[in-house]
């Protein structure tokens, strides 16, 4: 009888399935910046871009932001899009953290 519950497509129970989770990417340094002023968190962010080499993945936790001009998120990914433009290969939000931001280096 289980065998036919299987047979016309529904899912069996007690398996202990569960769903895939997206694909988590390998960080070498994370840097979290909440409570920082926004100058402090830029200085903050420049260092941890300083001290890696091409080919890193780094993670910054900046938190959910109103994404008003003087928010940590906006200045940083400013900063990411002209004055570090030549350091970085790029960078997103995290898919599964909206509060930061993935950066690999160039």
């Amino acid at each position: 009888m289980g065998a036919n519950k299987a047979r016309n497509g529904r899912k069996p129970r007690g398996l202990g399935l569960t769903p895939a989770r997206p694909q988590e990417f390998p960080v070498d340094e994370e840097v979290d910046l909440h409570g920082m002023a926004v100058d402090e968190a830029l200085t903050a962010a420049d260092g941890l871009l300083k001290r890696h080499r091409a080919g890193a993945m780094v993670r910054i936790i900046h938190g959910h932001s109103n994404k008003g001009n003087d928010s940590i998120r906006t200045n940083l990914h400013r900063a990411l899009g002209s004055v570090w433009k030549n350091r970085i290969k790029r960078f997103r939000t995290d898919f599964m953290n909206p509060g930061a931001t993935l950066i690999e280096i160039a």
